[in-house]
């Protein structure tokens, strides 16, 4: 089942969510569960959307993320580069369904 304009919508502002808790796990490290969580939720959505090009890249991005609650995430950055890159694939495949229904 192909996904349609709508629900990469809410993909897109699921992952701006994610994003935004991302950047306050940084420096609130008890967040880094959370984030961690939500993103498993996320790969969940997206597996029963039939999304398994993103579910693919959310995977990878859990697979780097290590919740710690006293210490500052290793993977910072790289977490934050691969939301970063989520965000604009997900950009592109709306941008694409607009130009294939001529909006």
């Amino acid at each position: 089942m192909a996904m349609n304009r709508e629900g990469w919508l809410q993909i897109q502002k699921e992952l701006s969510l994610l994003y935004e808790l991302h950047e306050a796990a940084i420096s609130q490290t008890g967040k880094c569960r959370d984030f961690n969580s939500r993103t498993s939720i996320l790969l969940q959505h997206l597996e029963e959307q039939g999304a398994f090009d993103m579910a693919d890249r959310v995977m990878d991005l859990l697979a780097g993320c290590n919740p710690k609650d006293t210490s500052p995430c290793d993977n910072r950055l790289s977490t934050k580069a691969s939301l970063e890159r989520l965000q604009e694939r997900i950009k592109s495949k709306i941008i694409e369904m607009d130009e294939a229904d001529g909006n």
